[in-house]
């Protein structure tokens, strides 16, 4: 073991003679979207390129693509700055050589007025489902010398040290055996059990809603680069483009409606869908009026025309919705990723685009420190001060719309109703909502 260490790293490593426990510079938890885009990034960073990177994995397998196979229920909506991101990993690349599409519109009204937004500035984003990206990732981390990945590992325990001390993080695995790192990475899910240990407070609250997800068909492929999402009083549904006429439905709505859809068949499903989509709205008498005034200022779009769906592609599932954010996002020597340190609603399919922003400001933040050792107090205080600037009013944002659209009060209806006309109107609150979705 000790010579294998030796080969393996490109330092002086006579301090580690002291000790059998295997020491990494940095180890993450979690194997997802985020803990390996963690590790892969933080390899390639050029102080850590002679440093040891070690993924701890649950799952005994690593992920696989099969392009004659179905799509995958689960997509992410990539922003245009997250496929930059993924392409200076040179993960882009492998996904362009799977499966992904872009998306150049979207559109986006409700169910209880006619006003309408759109948003069209070239490529608007990127659907790509979650076992592409992993394998990409994945295969990346393997072709870089100083990744390792372990699966199938629990973690069983974990000692953090001091503060601000010097003492690397231990990290105790269900088999007995127990690593050291400098740096850790929590990036373990909601449930964290790295942040449990931590003993970090977090905000949290359920929707009681769930999210249904399958793959649908539609009748013409001529809708292939748009993007719709109608916020219904039960909750959003959205359709975002697979290409050849195919679509991901995310589909958020009460439990008791979730539970009702989920009992009924294909077809049946695909006559709700395309009534939640198609349905006349329902005006209230005030939000009537307002639309009068919106006409009179130009400001009342014609509702879009969705495609036709004609059937289900493979199986639907559906999972509870939820918010969570967690007080601190550091720890000694620990920092917390994705949704181990936080949780949102999927209306604006940011939850793994918020992940992929974490690792790009960790990564920047022990760029700029290059004399700070890794797991430094600072660098980490830095991070985290950083990216919580940028997460909450994204988070709160998001809550706040949710919130906002599943309220059936007249008043508010007609308040966020004409709002929605009047920025659809104004190219320069258009081009800061564009820029912000594209991050």
């Amino acid at each position: 073991t000790i010579q294998h260490l030796i080969l393996k790293t490109s330092r002086p490593t006579c301090c580690r003679f002291q000790s059998t426990v295997p020491r990494y510079d940095v180890v993450v938890v979690g194997g997802g979207l985020v803990g390996n885009a963690a590790a892969v990034a933080l390899a390639l960073e050029e102080k850590l390129e002679n440093k040891r990177v070690l993924v701890l994995d649950r799952s005994p397998h690593d992920p696989t693509f099969d392009p004659q196979q179905g799509f995958n229920l689960r997509v992410i909506n990539l922003t245009v700055g997250n496929k930059n991101f993924l392409e200076r990993l040179g993960v882009w690349q492998r996904i362009k050589g799977m499966r992904h599409h872009s998306y150049d519109k979207i559109y986006c009204w409700e169910a209880n007025s006619n006003h309408v937004i759109s948003f069209d500035a070239g490529p608007m984003g990127y659907i790509v489902e979650n076992n592409v990206i992993e394998t990409a990732l994945i295969e990346a981390a393997h072709d870089l010398h100083n990744v390792e990945i372990r699966r199938g590992v629990q973690v069983s325990d974990i000692k953090f040290p001091l503060q601000q001390a010097s003492e690397p993080v231990s990290i105790h695995l269900d088999s007995g055996e127990v690593i050291e790192s400098d740096l850790l990475v929590g990036a373990d899910g909601a449930q964290s059990f790295v942040r449990g240990l931590l003993d970090v407070p977090v905000v949290s609250w359920a929707y009681n809603q769930q999210g249904i997800v399958c793959t649908l068909q539609s009748a013409t492929p001529d809708y292939d680069a748009v993007a719709y999402q109608r916020f219904l009083n039960t909750g959003p549904i959205a359709l975002l483009p697979l290409g050849g006429g195919n679509f991901s439905l995310v589909w958020s709505c009460k439990d008791t409606l979730a539970n009702e859809l989920s009992e009924l068949s294909d077809e049946d499903f695909v006559a709700r869908v395309n009534n939640a989509l198609q349905k006349e709205p329902n005006v209230p008498p005030i939000v009537a009026a307002m639309e009068t005034l919106s006409t009179r200022m130009g400001c009342l779009e014609e509702p879009p025309k969705t495609p036709i769906i004609t059937g289900v592609d493979g199986s639907r599932a559906k999972f509870p919705l939820g918010f969570s954010n967690a007080a601190r996002y550091i720890g000694p020597r620990t920092v917390l990723l994705g949704d181990a340190a936080h949780r949102v609603h999927p209306l604006a399919g940011q939850g793994a685009n918020i992940g992929f922003r974490g690792v790009q400001y960790l990564c920047r933040e022990i760029n700029e420190n290059p004399a700070r050792q890794l797991g430094d107090y600072r660098v980490l205080n830095g991070f985290e001060g950083k990216l919580q600037c940028n997460v909450v009013p994204m988070l709160t944002f998001i809550d706040g719309m949710n919130k906002l659209y599943t309220s059936s009060f007249d008043p508010l209806v007609a308040a966020r109703s004409f709002g929605l006309g009047f920025v659809n109107q104004s190219s320069l609150l258009k081009n800061v909502f564009v820029e912000g979705a594209r991050q």
